[in-house]
């Protein structure tokens, strides 16, 4: 895919990649934005039109199903779409992330392309305010399309390295977010024990003297 977008490299053709992989085919957006930045290095695109197709492109793409699973609410699950991107086990999880942290959960997301599209929909489904969406969706975008788009014209002549470096960010991205998991259950383990009450001492009863005898000899 990626020798194919770099011989046959368009504004058209990039933009019609990023929304089929924005929609959740199997077409890589990572390889895209790394085709992008190599197009613009060998002269091929312009920066400025590259950039805006870029955006376009994955902006689209995300507000597309966030906003079709929006409009459908629950009934989103009805579609195999919406119901291979959400099984149950994996809903669940991800509406108790995005109770806790809101749009900081798009921000990760953008950043887990295997559960991207699935997050946007559980999103739009709980009725999350579109300008609370774009905002931490262009923000994450800003990051790592940037980032991407980077490499992809430093290493032009090398592609293969830059993609070893964005899977190796993206793990990083996995492990560092699973250690921001763990010491959020740390911290509210160690709360929860912290505001346990204290035990109440134990009483003992006080033996009763005996009663002085009243006998005299």
């Amino acid at each position: 895919m990626l020798d194919f977008l770099i011989e046959n490299g368009s504004y058209a053709l990039m933009l019609a990649f990023l929304l089929a992989a924005g929609l959740g085919l199997p077409l890589p957006e990572d390889i895209v934005l790394l085709a992008a930045g190599a197009l613009v290095h060998r002269e091929v695109t312009l920066l400025l039109p590259t950039v805006v197709v870029c955006v376009v492109g994955v902006i689209a793409g995300d507000l597309t199903i966030f906003l079709v699973a929006r409009r459908l609410g629950a009934r989103a699950l009805e579609h195999r779409y919406y119901a291979r991107l959400l099984p149950p086990h994996r809903r669940v999880r991800l509406e108790r992330l995005l109770e806790r942290h809101g749009g900081k959960y798009i921000f990760v997301a953008r950043h887990l392309a295997g559960l991207r599209a699935g997050c946007f929909a559980l999103a739009g489904m709980h009725r999350m305010p579109l300008r609370v969406f774009l905002f931490w969706d262009a923000l994450a975008l800003a990051f790592s399309g940037s980032a991407i788009m980077g490499l992809g014209y430093y290493f032009a002549n090398h592609l293969e390295m830059a993609l070893r470096y964005v899977a190796r960010a993206q793990h990083t991205v996995l492990a560092v977010v699973a250690l921001l998991v763990l010491a959020y259950i740390g911290m509210r383990l160690v709360r929860r024990w912290r505001s346990r009450p204290e035990p109440l001492p134990s009483q003992e009863p006080v033996p009763t003297p005996a009663p002085e005898s009243r006998l005299t000899a």
